[in-house]
């Protein structure tokens, strides 16, 4: 067999090769999409959040109140701090502060030392010796008349002026009943996404078609125009106007 017939016959055996892999290609390429799981179609779907907030205002507010003093021995003490608490009481009266909003009055008492130092075997030690007592009696003040504790907090360190140590904390205010905001803003915030769903489907010349998932975020109780946030949320304490807010995250199917 001559040089130029072995050449055409490999050619021709490539070209056949070439075809047969092309003819596979296109019957691959013809055969529908392989589904993994039977029955499962693939849906287009638009993910949307809603955000509601309604503001709202504190109804209960308290505050820690601490009288101390010392005294060499304990019966002195206790006559002392209670002697002090009497002057607390008239103050809480000229406050409009009332009996029954106090709480948890106590009266705690401990041994105080100091360190000197003294000679021994003609050496300088460090001992401790017993100084005072020490006592406290702390109470809350706790009413829904927030309004009242907001200025009497701070008008109570007016006894600092007849020589009384006082510590009076900062007021917090709280809302008694927060769960009773929790549906009006779920269906705030549900329309809210809804309808933010609705325009983008629109607008992509699509139809919303059934909900798929929904997702609330925990509420979130801030001050008024902050942006506090957290996972767990969060309660702030520190205004009596608050803003509650609420984020739910909703997922829609798409149809043609």
């Amino acid at each position: 067999m001559s040089k130029t017939v072995k050449i055409s016959l490999i050619v021709l055996l490539g070209l056949i090769v070439i075809a047969a892999g092309i003819i596979a290609s296109s019957a691959l390429l013809s055969r529908p999409t392989v589904n993994v799981k039977k029955g499962f179609v693939r849906e287009s779907a638009i993910t949307v959040k809603g955000v509601a907030e309604k503001d709202v205002v504190s109804d209960i507010g308290a505050f820690t109140c601490k009288i101390s003093c010392k005294s060499k021995d304990i019966k002195s003490g206790y006559a002392e701090i209670n002697r002090l608490h009497g002057i607390l009481l008239k103050k809480f009266a000229e406050l409009n502060i009332k009996p029954d909003w106090v709480e948890n009055d106590v009266v705690h008492y401990s041994r105080i030392y100091k360190t000197i130092t003294v000679k021994e075997n003609n050496k300088t030690v460090s001992k401790d010796e017993f100084s005072h007592y020490e006592f406290t009696r702390s109470c809350r003040v706790r009413t829904k008349e927030v309004k009242i504790l907001e200025t009497a907090s701070v008008k109570l360190y007016e006894l600092t002026k007849d020589g009384i140590d006082i510590f009076v904390s900062t007021v917090e205010y709280f809302i008694s009943n927060p769960e009773q905001y929790k549906l009006e803003l779920v269906d705030a915030a549900t329309q809210s996404a809804y309808k933010r769903a609705n325009v983008v489907a629109q607008t992509c010349g699509s139809r919303l078609g059934k909900l798929l998932t929904a997702r609330q975020g925990v509420i979130q109780i801030t001050r008024p125009a902050s942006n506090d946030t957290s996972d767990y949320g969060t309660y702030d304490t520190s205004s009596i106007n608050k803003v509650m807010r609420l984020v739910v995250t909703l997922d829609f199917a798409l149809e043609q």
